[in-house]
């Protein structure tokens, strides 16, 4: 892979009718950009899923990335950050107001267009996107979460499903034409691709076919205006793949084929990809897996994908779905002669936690670190590449707590006392996470340096995303200026500037304390 010096096209600058503001006229060292947004993720996460997967003497992928920044991700109107706001906030380089901001500023009929830090009317991807860049979005919740869509969509309220999922293929509106498609779109949310009534597998009419229905729920397509956008994307060049066969078949093609780069939209499940309700109501509906050694730290919970002999069963995790990803924008970016860039969101860990799941945030914990694992292993190969990643909240403020109380003689997990301030002096009592939620075996941790396996059971704040310690962390092209010229603060604007300078060569000035300017 080669390096890109250069500015980005005027064209892109004279479409908004603004001037960006550069502090430095130096064109800096260009390329690839992957950012990845564990959702929810902060510091005491990923200390649990250090813990718990490699045990506490043991490193992480993510602990491996060598730069790092503390990360401040208050909104205009809020401390704490919202997925939908934060995701703004990265894809445009503004604050805007957390409560319904998705490509916008403000709520429903309060929302308001406007232009991104750079000066262009889009966020960065689109700006990349229309400029002859390759850009890839992974996700394994649904297609629509704001995590990712947010750059390539721009609605009035982040509950607009189709008509998000529609600007993310057809373009925006009044846009719609001069905006290129993206290169790969992999997630869950099936349903808001196809029109309300497509049959279900498994009926007399599609006795046998790949259209996914959520396992908890049982819902399918929900489209109200007959629009067929899977059926769109095929008639638009991509390459459409909907089950674990399907992936794999195309993964191998794609590693046996080194000229092979189709544009591919896959779904994989009807909603998200996970099933994020807490564990007593999966074990409820079935979801557990038969003859599962009770050692076994992943647990009996089908956490992620349907039950066997459905089309959403084993889905691939996001970390596979970035190794395809990958391997596809890298050769997309050596035919346009551009660097490419990739956003990728495990938002698992953020609805498991907003579920107080404790099994489920720590398997997808697991899924972000392999993640991370397969960005570090391309960036080693490709080294014009930054990977940056960081978490715009703290979900369900999980924390530890070694050793366990248990009930004797089950060995289950009890609780805590929570704020002691009422006359009996114990306050209320916070009950604990085990290995299958409330009242079950705690549990245990990988070996430390003495070999040994401790246990401990999960504690939350609450189901809320809090204003929680987020560490954003980097490697590759540019990484070092998160201990450098963002060593005193990196603001959840600074997202936005650092893969800017990366992707562009062109370094912006801060926004702190600025609005986005309205869009023309």
């Amino acid at each position: 892979m080669k390096r890109w010096i250069g500015l980005a096209p005027a064209a892109a600058l004279l479409m908004a009718g603004i001037t960006p503001l550069i502090s430095n006229a130096q064109t800096p060292q260009t390329g690839n950009v992957i950012f990845i947004h564990p959702d929810g993720s902060g510091l005491n996460h990923w200390s649990a899923a250090r813990i718990y997967w490699k045990g506490p003497d043991a490193l992480l992928e993510w602990d491996q990335l060598p730069f790092m920044a503390v990360y401040r991700g208050h909104m205009a109107d809020r401390l704490t950050g919202t997925s939908n706001g934060g995701a703004t906030t990265h894809a445009f380089g503004y604050k805007v107001e957390g409560a319904g901001s998705f490509g916008l500023d403000g709520d429903r009929e309060k929302a308001r267009p406007f232009v991104s830090l750079s000066g262009y009317p889009g966020s960065i991807v689109r700006e990349a996107r229309n400029n002859g860049h390759p850009v890839g979005v992974v996700n394994d919740g649904q297609a629509a979460e704001p995590g990712t869509a947010v750059f390539l969509a721009e609605v009035g309220n982040r509950d607009e499903f189709s008509e998000i999922v529609r600007q993310i293929l057809q373009g925006r509106p009044g846009i719609d034409e001069k905006d290129e498609k993206p290169d790969v779109i992999l997630s869950g949310g099936e349903m808001y691709f196809l029109p309300e009534g497509t049959p279900k597998c498994g009926t007399e009419i599609t006795p046998s076919c790949h259209v996914h229905t959520d396992p908890v729920t049982g819902n399918g397509p929900q489209r109200k205006d007959n629009l067929n956008l899977i059926q769109y994307a095929v008639d638009n060049d991509y390459t459409v793949i909907r089950t674990r066969a399907e992936f794999d078949q195309l993964l191998s093609q794609l590693k046996a084929d080194d000229n092979l780069a189709p544009r591919v939209l896959g779904l994989f499940a009807a909603d998200d990809i996970f099933n994020d309700y807490p564990e007593e109501r999966l074990i409820a509906e079935g979801l557990v897996r038969e003859g599962v050694n009770p050692e076994d730290p992943q647990g009996r919970i089908i956490l992620f994908g349907g039950k066997p002999d459905t089309p959403s069963f084993n889905p691939p995790t996001v970390a596979e779905m970035a190794e395809m990803a990958l391997i596809i924008l890298e050769r997309r970016a050596a035919q346009a002669g551009k660097p490419f860039l990739a956003v990728f969101e495990p938002e698992s860990v953020d609805n498991f936690g907003n579920n107080a799941n404790a099994i489920g945030t720590l398997t997808a914990l697991k899924h972000s670190d392999e993640l991370i694992g397969v960005a570090r292993a391309f960036q080693g190969r490709v080294a014009d590449t930054l990977i940056l990643t960081a978490a715009d909240s703290d979900a369900g403020g999980l924390q530890l707590v070694s050793p366990p109380p248990v009930k004797k003689p089950a060995g289950t997990v009890t609780g805590i006392t929570g704020n002691p301030t009422d006359d009996r002096a114990e306050g209320f009592n916070n009950l604990l996470d085990g290995i299958e939620g409330r009242a079950t075996k705690p549990f245990r941790a990988a070996p430390d340096a003495f070999g040994n396996r401790l246990e401990f059971a999960v504690a939350w704040t609450g189901t809320p995303d809090v204003a929680g310690g987020i560490l954003a962390r980097a490697q590759g092209l540019n990484a070092d200026l998160l201990q450098s010229k963002f060593s005193t603060s990196f603001d959840n604007t600074d997202v936005y500037r650092l893969m800017h300078q990366t992707l562009f060569g062109r370094e912006l000035e801060s926004a702190s304390g600025k609005r986005g300017p309205d869009r023309k």
